[in-house]
Order: structure tokens, then C-alpha cells, then sequence
């Protein structure tokens, strides 16, 4: 059995490289915004690399999210390489400690940060996204670049107590507060088509009492049996509060980690799609087996480098390997959003199925 002494060494390591090369693509992510953010600064008078490092610097944690399995798997590639290069590894193995045993630390740690990343690093770098937003309006007067705050083709169900009302716009801005080129579909409570407005857009108004209203401007309001009157101006009482717009007009993927079980019901109660949130959360949940799937993955490729002169060709195959799981994870997670596949299959069969074809390597390889 492996001594405390060996493993907490062993995740030491590893953990030093995982975040040595995380933060080397946390630089150059901040870089590489600060470069396009650069090229708006003439538009700004008196704007200089200070006023856009902080929104370069809030970014960088929710894109760098999405390198975190790759820091993994590199960080665990050169932990065993190094060690193999010189020679602990070996010395390891010949104290008669096997290959699971020292790569259960390493697996440990990196399901811990896996973890980590999904109940707190998640939550913490979405905030820091609302945070560069803000900074951005304020500084352009708009938002722009990656995080964008328009939704195109937005639809949303809203349930009422005398019928239900389907909205329906072609560009949706600041959280669905202002629509354009709107379509609004009202129903009675028994199902039945009412009428059917057509605007050229909508705003949002916050009026303090149980329903808020959408203002809408030329609209043409067209009654089943009957022609279309235009209307220059009209008001639209809705069953819908400001935060609960906010939320169903974002991307699953700007939702935090604690706030999607909640979003799921929410969806179901509003008549939406709720496998979005679900898949979504599940994926979270098996971001610790994707890490391990990774560090076995670092593993069939780096651990006879030493002994046999493996070739630099399994390393990139290795990393390619990593890099095709991956995509595989987030294909297969869009099947389940879709409904083409259960949530827990979609985002759990992928980080499953690497984990055993790694230890099915790593037995051939060291046993045989």
C-alpha cells in the first residue's frame, strides 16, 4: 500500500503542473481579449489598457473553464513524465508499489478538482462574466465580443390565469427586456386561440404590482375570422417578474451550477424545455470522472516513455485522444438537450467509457 508520504508527494506534483498550465492559458486568454478589445479603443476618448484589462481579466475565468479538462490532462502527462525521467517512478515500482497505486493520488485530485470547478469555480467565473458586462456597457455603451447580450429567434411561454401567451421575437436584447420584430400568441385558459399581435417591438416595463406590462409599439392585432387592426401603441399585462425573465432568456451554459435543478422545474412550469438544464447538471455532476478519464488517459501514454523510449508520437496521440474525448463529451451533451438521449446517459457515458478503455490500456500494458 502506498505511504502517505509517497501520495501526498504524488498530488503535489501534479497539482503544481495542472495549475502552472492552467495559468499559462489563463495568460494567454487575457491576452488574446485584450488584443480584440484593443481594436475598439479609438472609438472611446481617453480610453486606455487599463479600462479594458478588467474586462479581459473578468472573461478569463469563464473561458479558461473550458481548458480545465486540458490542464488536467497535461498537467498529469508531465507529472509522470518528470517523475519517470527521473527515475521515482521506477524506484517506486521496485519498493513493489503498482501503477494503480500511484496514480490513485493523482486521480483523487484531480476528482476533487473537478468537483471544485463545478460547485464553486463555475458559479464564481459566471459572476465574474455579469461583472465584465457591466464594465463593458459602461466603458462602449454596449456589449459586444463573445458575450453578447442579444438572443436571436427568443420564444418563451408564459403562463396566465385566464390563458397562456406564447411571445415569439426575431432579436431579444438585455435579458428579453426589449424585443423586436415580435409576435405574441394569447390563449384562453380552455386552449383556444384568442388573437394574435404582431409588433415591431416590445419593451419590458416594471410597473410594482402583480403584473408587469410589454409595451408595444405598431402592432397589428388580428383576430381568428377577422382582419388585422393596427394599433400605434398598447400595453400587454404579463404574470412575469423581471428576475424570472432574466433567467429563462440566458444560455443553459451562463446558468451556475446551484441555479439548474431550480431552472428545470421552472422551465417545466413555463412549458419549456427542460433537458437543456437537466443535461447540463449532470454534466457538471460528472466533471470529476471526466478529470480522472483524463489523468488515465495522461497515463497510457506517459508512463513507459522512460523505460521503453516511447516515441513523441503516443504522446500526441494522447493528446489528441484527450482532445477527441472532449468534443465527444459535448456532442454527446447535445443529444441529451435534444432529447435524443437521457441526461445521465448524455453526460456520464463519455467520461465512463474513457475511464474503462484507459484502465483496459494501462492493465495490458503494465500486467500483460
Amino acid at each position: 500500500m502506498i505511504g502517505a508520504t509517497l501520495g501526498f508527494y504524488l498530488a503535489r506534483v501534479f497539482m503544481r503542473n495542472v495549475l502552472l498550465v492552467f495559468g499559462l492559458f489563463f495568460f494567454l486568454i487575457i491576452v488574446v481579449d485584450l488584443i480584440e478589445l484593443s481594436r475598439d479603443l479609438p472609438k472611446v476618448e481617453g480610453a486606455g489598457l487599463a479600462d479594458i484589462f478588467p474586462i479581459a481579466l473578468y472573461r478569463a475565468p469563464r473561458l479558461a473553464e473550458n481548458v480545465l479538462p486540458f490542464a488536467v490532462m497535461f498537467g498529469a502527462s508531465a507529472s509522470l513524465l518528470s517523475l519517470n525521467s527521473k527515475l521515482e517512478l521506477v524506484v517506486a515500482r521496485a519498493s513493489g508499489v503498482s501503477v494503480w497505486q500511484f496514480l490513485m493520488p493523482l486521480a483523487l485530485t484531480a476528482a476533487l478538482l473537478g468537483a471544485v470547478s463545478a460547485t464553486i469555480y463555475n458559479p464564481v467565473s459566471l459572476s465574474a462574466v455579469s461583472a465584465s458586462r457591466a464594465v463593458e456597457a459602461a466603458l462602449f455603451g454596449r456589449l459586444k465580443g463573445n458575450f453578447t447580450n442579444k438572443t436571436r429567434n427568443f420564444w418563451m411561454r408564459v403562463p396566465q390565469e385566464n390563458g397562456d401567451i406564447v411571445i415569439r421575437a426575431r432579436v431579444a436584447q438585455n435579458a428579453a427586456t426589449q424585443l423586436d420584430a415580435v409576435s405574441m400568441y394569447r390563449f384562453a385558459a380552455d386552449g383556444k386561440a384568442l388573437d394574435r399581435i404582431d409588433a415591431e417591438s416590445a419593451r419590458f416595463r416594471v410597473t410594482g404590482e402583480r403584473f408587469n406590462t410589454y409595451t408595444l409599439t405598431n402592432a397589428i392585432v388580428t383576430v381568428p375570422g377577422e382582419s388585422g387592426r393596427e394599433v400605434a401603441r398598447m400595453e400587454i399585462k404579463v404574470d412575469l417578474t423581471l428576475k424570472r425573465l432574466e433567467t429563462q432568456s440566458v444560455e443553459v451554459s451562463e446558468i451556475p451550477f446551484w441555479d439548474l435543478p431550480a431552472q428545470a422545474a421552472a422551465a417545466i412550469a413555463a412549458g419549456r424545455n427542460s433537458l437543456p438544464y437537466k443535461t447540463q447538471f449532470q454534466a457538471m455532476l460528472s466533471l470529476p470522472l471526466l478529470f480522472v478519464a483524463m489523468v488515465l488517459l495522461a497515463a497510457t501514454v506517459s508512463l513507459r516513455f522512460a523505460r521503453f523510449g516511447q516515441s513523441g508520437k503516443a504522446i500526441a496521440g494522447g493528446i489528441i485522444a484527450g482532445f477527441v474525448l472532449y468534443v465527444a463529451s459535448r456532442l454527446v451533451i447535445t443529444f441529451g438537450s435534444n432529447g435524443l438521449v437521457p441526461p445521465f446517459i448524455a453526460a456520464w457515458s463519455p467520461a465512463l467509457i474513457a475511464t474503462l478503455i484507459c484502465m483496459t490500456v494501462l492493465l495490458h500494458q503494465e500486467d500483460g
